[in-house]
């Protein structure tokens, strides 16, 4: 097990009680898309979300640590406020952002880690306008209408019709992930596939599209795992992944065994039976080192010198994600202290620089990125071997 020393506390039970009773310090003034909420003084907090569990993730570590190491890089170019970071892994992660929204200071929150982890906090952000950014869930009913989620978009935000949508990523949706999990399909000649998922929306979703998406590229869709070229399981646990596909292998033996990029952030490759494991696809956001931009591999370097070992393929996303954070802080000047203003100047970003290459973010808090690697289960762990086809 890997640990770091903790660059930045939590905030303990008792400065949080002072905060409730001291209120949210912040301001409101009219605006033109509502109400605008601003903090007062001259230090803006930023909340950094960990998993309570992270120790035991080194995924999320190398995620968050990134994170970190672009907030202490990045952090001067704001030069109108102090800016402080906030680190909190509380039991559950909505402590996270509960903590975050009564913080007086707070001017954005860095969030979930883990794919699917957002639904349990982007309301309570959205609702005091504050501007979420997740580095690495890329949760498809997050940013897009699915029939497998009941509600839309809409229903996971609340005070929507006040605020809008304050949340936003880097990382490819959900979306672009069904499309790669098909074309890498297409590539080794797949003509069938089984699709299945756990319980969760993220699960769900993500399965509807790419039972879609292999519909559309005249790849059948069966009713039985035993007849399918490829499986595809849906699944937000990397646990409950593993116990799938060990229960499929022995059903479907010549059948190829396709998951999301949440089986990236847990012990999913250490609990695949051998049958499973040697078959195993999964798709990670992300490059191959030869595909990195020059900014990439400076980012790997400087990784590689702040923590003495090279990053998670996905650890470069929570290093954007805190930098465009920045950049916006920097560019809205002395407006930096208005929420409002900083999630309308998040979300208008068009062909950004960053170390993933040039990126646009959409309406929907969407990223225009969508570069994937695929892993194989290598010595107990996911090991990215290609990049994903285009499809």
């Amino acid at each position: 097990m890997r640990r770091r020393p903790r660059a930045f506390a939590a905030a303990g039970a008792a400065g949080l009680v002072a905060l409730v009773i001291a209120g949210c310090g912040t301001s409101s003034s009219s605006s033109s898309a509502g109400t605008a909420v601003t903090v007062a003084g001259h230090t803006l907090t930023i909340f950094l979300s960990e998993p309570r569990d992270i120790s035991k993730n080194p995924a999320a570590l190398d995620v968050a640590e990134a994170e970190q190491l672009a907030f202490a890089a990045g952090r001067r170019q704001v030069h109108d406020y102090k800016l402080q970071l906030q680190t909190d892994a509380a039991a559950q992660l909505s402590d996270n952002a509960r903590a975050a929204i009564i913080y007086p200071t707070t001017i954005a929150y860095m969030g979930e880690i883990d794919p699917g982890a957002s639904d349990q906090t982007v309301g309570i952000t959205n609702a005091l306008d504050v501007l979420q950014v997740s580095p690495t869930d890329n949760a498809l009913e997050l940013g897009a209408s699915t029939p497998a989620v009941s509600g839309g978009p809409k229903s996971f935000f609340e005070s929507w019709s006040t605020y809008g949508r304050t949340f936003a990523r880097l990382v490819p949706s959900g979306g672009e992930e069904a499309r790669a999990q098909i074309a890498e399909m297409r590539a080794l000649g797949i003509s069938s596939v089984y699709v299945a998922s756990d319980t969760s929306d993220y699960g769900r979703a993500l399965a509807d599209a790419v039972a879609a998406d292999a519909r559309a590229a005249h790849i059948t869709v069966t009713r039985s795992p035993a007849s399918a070229g490829a499986i595809f399981y849906g699944a937000q646990t990397p646990a409950t992944a593993a116990h799938y596909f060990n229960h499929v292998a022995a059903q479907a033996p010549g059948a190829k065994l396709f998951g999301p990029s949440s089986l990236n952030f847990g012990p999913f490759a250490s609990l695949l039976s051998p049958a499973a494991a040697g078959r195993v696809y999964v798709s990670i956001p992300g490059y191959m080192p030869k595909d990195l931009t020059p900014a990439g591999r400076a980012f790997v370097a400087a990784f590689r010198i702040a923590y003495h070992h090279s990053p998670n393929v996905e650890a470069i996303f929570g290093y954007a994600a805190m930098s465009a954070l920045l950049d916006v802080l920097a560019r809205e000047g002395t407006a930096a202290n208005d929420r409002t203003a900083d999630v309308k100047e998040f979300l208008a970003q068009r062909n950004a620089p960053s170390p993933l290459g040039s990126y646009s973010i959409d309406s929907a808090g969407n990223s225009s990125l969508n570069a994937f690697v695929f892993a194989h289960v290598r010595g107990g762990q996911l090991v990215p071997f290609a990049a994903a086809p285009k499809g």
